[in-house]
């Protein structure tokens, strides 16, 4: 599937599903809160017109390996983050009666499903990546650390006793600190989006979607 998220673009052709155009990068909420009834299945709905409103058409790709249009990306992935991640989910979309047919369906299912199980592998391969530079990072930063922390005790020694040799000592001590300031965030603040950002993608991608007659055209 093509990956041409290059920006967001706003369509009167995107029906019920159309949100303000935006870069590709969703806002960090929680998971709803917990279902009163577990058992309960929580629906996404979109009502559309036509079958190509929910892709890209300039993706070359065939109908069902498409990369999905970004508002009906953008308006899915937010509908399921307000949805409790233990909650089942079903995805409904609405046709007129004469577009619907089982081939239809199944390239709608499967285009959807397609479509984020291959963002999931993009996160996944980001948070992989990731992970080992800031490993690689962590190590650097503590050796830098320690490096900064033996100087800035022997600066009364290296350099002439008074402020200039307080003042090294206490810069070198927050260098060092500074510079474990990246991998810190990233297992402490970043990680944990694009974890969920795949954990998301791939509940999307196994749940249920079902095709039904708009009632509206009817």
């Amino acid at each position: 599937m093509a990956a041409s998220h290059m920006g967001r673009r706003s369509s009167p052709e995107a029906g019920e599903f159309r949100m303000e155009a935006r870069e590709f990068e969703y806002p960090e909420r929680e998971f709803g809160s917990p279902p009163e009834d577990p058992d309960e299945i929580a629906r996404v709905e979109l009502k559309i017109s036509n079958v190509i409103q929910l892709f890209n058409t300039l993706d070359p790709a065939p109908f069902y390996e498409k990369e999905l249009d970004p508002d009906a990306e953008e308006y899915i992935y937010a509908s399921f983050e307000e949805i409790p991640f233990d909650q089942k989910a079903r995805i409904t979309v609405y046709l007129p009666l004469p577009l619907i047919s089982h081939e239809v369906t199944e390239n709608i299912r499967m285009g959807v499903a397609n479509h984020f199980l291959y963002l999931g592998s993009l996160a996944g391969h980001a948070l992989s990546v990731q992970w080992r530079r800031e490993r690689l990072n962590l190590a650097i930063g503590i050796v830098f650390l320690f490096f900064c922390l033996t100087i800035s005790q022997h600066a009364s020694d290296i350099f002439e006793q008074g402020s200039l040799a307080g003042l090294i000592a206490e810069s070198l001590i927050i260098i060092g600190w500074v510079a474990l300031w990246k991998p810190v965030q990233f297992f402490l603040y970043d990680l944990w989006p694009i974890r969920k950002r795949r954990r998301l993608c791939e509940k999307i991608a196994a749940s249920d979607l079902e095709v039904k007659p708009n009632p509206s055209h009817l």
